[in-house]
């Protein structure tokens, strides 16, 4: 069989002829639901023996920090190590890292599960995996990484705490992670390892000083555990304020020159209503001077008769994303490709509750504008201090006035910190399209000039839909990942050449995932196939969509091809398709 290279000009002037009567059908079909979103492809996988909770990538090795184990997996994700974090005997006389077995037999002993609360890598010293568990309050260890068998975490490990010497203050600053709930930010700077971290908390928590809020700690020099680098490196919710104002920490980050975290909690300490807040202080701000909270609020705006406008929030953020955006994206926010867009997802929560339903938007909102809007509202005064720290009689919060300076890092005063009442609002970039279902995760890669959004849900689900501001779209993968709800932690990675993937999480079991799709087996009709975007390779085939290599004879150039998306029958036992590709269209037949 001839390849299409080799048609006469007269095929290519018949099929433009055909362009009109095909382009409106295509329209026609597009509007139905041409997409088989109950297909099961065939991924590689890997099942853990207990739920995940964080996973991290390093030297093409994945570490899950799950449920008592760590486990070690190659890029095929194959396991090839496993190391036991639990279950813990624990016991009140018994202190962290201390081998407690000769305690077994008594009365206040039990053994605890070590849930993996924060998996972090950390370079500078050595290449080590840093783990923080459920037990032994929070404590953490660290596991050097053999540079030449990444795979083995358990020739070298060390438990990261170090005993209070008499006088010494009775902080605990090797006590990291709360069960309830926390986010770790890794950051090296000037020869400095510091561990930024931000912990739900409850009174119960015993001893009380144990755990913080929120604080900025460094790893010390001997690695063998961390320091306050004053007694004011740490930030705690007044005692009685902590059962009745909780907070969770969704996300956290670091761009420039500070350390973001996302959360959820009420919207003040009168209010049962919860809503979302961005927290940003300077990352060399070691007594945290320059913190500020600030509402963020993700809006669906519907247009109803009478010229009304409604406007429906989504207040409890659920994940959280910051990457780069492609060319297209970029130029309708009015950025350019470096800057760094924050997305998010966001539910509306039950009434008088941070629990959400199912009814989700997305949102995003440049850093840039982020740190603008921050700027904006305190030159205006729109900020009060914050009465969860402080409580409402203090001198902080009585007549108050707000002075800053434009760097907001040089800060000498409790006075500076503050919360900003204006909340900063942006639009659901789907137009309502989620509103009947709970997103759980989210990830942003680019492809080409695209955007791309992974987006998981409560049902196990996977999608994968362009990000754009002046088109309207939609999914154009829909599948059941799982029986368990998509996991927020999610790596994507693009080391190996183009194509890259992304790990998936979905409570035992952890998926790899092809950014270019899983395949195009899910488009039911030609339109639907050929209105994939480019980077997923799809055409028509013998009734089926299909890679372009897919196709019986694989017989496909890139030579004379027609201006626009057209799938043509040329006669029964043949098939010429023109498929998208980053470069343009390309035909194949056979």
């Amino acid at each position: 069989m001839k390849t299409v290279a080799a048609f006469t000009s007269g095929i290519i002037v018949f099929l433009f002829s055909l362009v009109q009567r095909t382009s409106g059908q295509c329209k026609e079909a597009a509007i139905k639901s041409e997409m088989n979103v109950s297909i099961n492809y065939h991924l590689p996988h890997f099942i853990t023996e207990t739920p995940i909770q964080n996973i991290v990538l390093y030297k093409h090795h994945i570490y899950i920090g799950a449920v008592n184990k760590i486990y070690v997996l190659n890029e095929n994700l194959q396991n090839i190590s496993v190391y036991k974090t639990g279950p813990v005997l624990e016991n009140p006389d018994c202190a962290p890292c201390e081998d407690c077995k000769e305690r077994a037999n008594l009365s206040n002993s039990f053994w605890k599960d070590n849930v993996n609360m924060a998996l972090l890598l950390e370079t500078y010293y050595d290449d080590q995996l840093i783990s923080c568990g459920s037990v032994t309050r929070g404590v953490c260890q660290r596991h050097i990484i053999d540079p030449d068998n990444p795979a083995d975490i358990e020739s070298e490990v060390h438990c990261m705490y170090s005993k209070q010497r008499d006088g010494e203050s009775d902080s605990c600053p090797d006590c990291v992670v709360s069960t309830l709930g926390t986010k770790v930010l890794v950051t090296e700077k000037d020869r400095f390892v510091n561990f930024f971290v931000g912990n739900t908390v409850k009174s119960s928590f015993q001893p009380q000083h144990a755990l913080h809020s929120v604080s900025v700690r460094r790893l010390k020099e001997t690695q063998d555990g961390f320091e306050f680098l004053t007694d004011h490196s740490y930030m705690d919710i007044l005692l009685q304020f902590r059962d009745s104002y909780p907070i969770k920490y969704v996300h956290a980050f670091e761009n420039d020159h500070f350390v973001y975290f996302l959360t959820v909690q009420r919207e003040s300490l009168d209010s049962q209503a919860f809503h979302t807040r961005i927290i940003r202080f300077c990352s060399f701000d070691s007594e945290l001077r320059s913190y500020m909270e600030m509402p963020l609020e993700c809006i669906f705006t519907e247009k109803r008769r009478k010229r009304s406008i409604r406007n429906e929030i989504f207040n409890v953020l659920q994940a959280a994303y910051v990457s780069k955006p492609g060319a297209v994206l970029a130029h309708e926010m009015g950025l350019s490709v470096n800057d760094d867009i924050l997305y998010g997802v966001f539910a509306q929560s039950k009434p008088d509750s941070s629990e959400p339903t199912n009814r989700s938007a997305v949102c995003a909102v440049s850093v840039r504008t982020i740190n603008e809007f921050f700027n904006k509202i305190v030159d205006k005064q729109n900020m009060k201090c914050l009465q969860h720290f402080y409580g409402k009689d203090s001198k902080y919060c009585l007549k108050r006035t707000f002075s800053r300076n434009a760097s907001y890092c040089e800060a000498q005063d409790d006075e500076y910190r503050l919360e900003v009442t204006t909340p900063l609002q942006r639009v659901d970039l789907y137009m309502g399209q989620f509103n009947s279902v709970l997103l759980t995760s989210i990830s942003v890669f680019t492809k080409g000039n695209l955007t791309v959004a992974n987006l998981g849900t409560s049902e196990g689900r996977f999608m994968q839909i362009v990000i754009s501001r002046s088109e309207a779209t939609s999914p154009h993968v829909n599948f059941p990942l799982d029986s368990h709800p998509v996991s927020p932690q999610v790596i994507i990675d693009h080391s190996l050449g183009a194509d890259g993937y992304t790990l998936v999480v979905t409570g035992m079991k952890i998926t790899k995932i092809p950014l270019n799709g899983p395949g195009c087996d899910h488009f039911k009709s030609c339109s639907q196939c050929l209105s994939a975007p480019p980077f997923m390779q799809c055409g028509w085939c013998s009734d089926r969509c299909v890679r372009s290599w897919e196709c019986v004879k694989r017989m496909w150039t890139q030579d004379t091809c027609l201006p626009r998306r057209i799938c043509v029958n040329v006669v029964v036992h043949s098939c010429l398709c023109c498929i998208p590709t980053m470069s343009g269209l390309v035909m194949y037949s056979h």
